[in-house]
This record gives structure tokens, C-alpha cells and sequence, in this order.
């Protein structure tokens, strides 16, 4: 089962250089170093450091649940997730909550202060 998370997470961060980075390859290493520019050197070396540790954790099988190595590489997958997922959609959606909240507020502050005046 832990293998699947460990391929599962893999697939992820490939899709993700895919679709957002336009990377180039059939492996996640491939991947990797097709668009190693277009991320900065930390990011970098966090997804060089994650196949180097999926490569081991694929010979290895049998301890792939007791290894310190599984650990690492759920953490390392989640911190280059969350960076390599495009921040301008975050801040559409956050500029919409805060237009629907502002502009219901607004409503409910014209009815409340207008709410006798108006006959039906």
C-alpha cells in the first residue's frame, strides 16, 4: 500500500511539471531537469533530492513503510506541491470571496438603514 502512495504522489508532482511547467520526458527525472529553469534552485534540488529517494524506495519494497527515506519524501512531495501550484488562482478565488462578501454587506447594510422607507 505504501507504494502506492509513494507512486501516486510521484504521478502528482509529474502532472503537475506537465501541465504547469510544459516539462518534457516520461519520468519524473526527465521531467525535472526539461524545465529546470523555470523553477528557483531550492525547488530545484527538493525534486532531485524526491527521485533520488523514490528510486531507492522502488528497489527497496520490503522496509518501505519503516524507512526514515518514506517520511522524507511524503514531506519533501508536500512542500514542492504546494510551490509548484500556481498562486494566481489562489488569488482570483480570494478576490472573489471578497467581492461577494463586500458587496453583500453592502446590500445588507442599504436594506437595514433603507428598510422602513421602502412600501411593496
Amino acid at each position: 500500500m505504501d507504494i502506492e502512495q509513494v507512486i501516486d504522489r510521484s504521478r502528482r508532482l509529474e502532472d503537475l511539471l506537465r501541465q504547469y511547467y510544459h516539462a518534457k520526458g516520461t519520468d519524473l527525472t526527465q521531467l525535472v531537469h526539461s524545465c529546470d529553469n523555470r523553477f528557483p534552485d531550492d525547488i530545484f534540488n527538493k525534486l532531485n533530492q524526491i527521485t533520488t529517494i523514490r528510486q531507492q524506495l522502488m528497489e527497496d519494497e520490503i522496509s518501505i513503510s519503516d524507512s526514515n527515506n518514506y517520511q522524507l519524501f511524503m514531506d519533501l512531495c508536500s512542500e514542492c506541491e504546494v510551490e509548484l501550484m500556481p498562486r494566481s488562482s489562489r488569488l482570483v478565488w480570494g478576490v472573489a470571496v471578497v467581492l461577494l462578501g463586500g458587496i453583500t454587506l453592502a446590500a445588507l447594510g442599504f436594506y437595514f438603514y433603507n428598510w422602513q422607507h421602502i412600501t411593496l
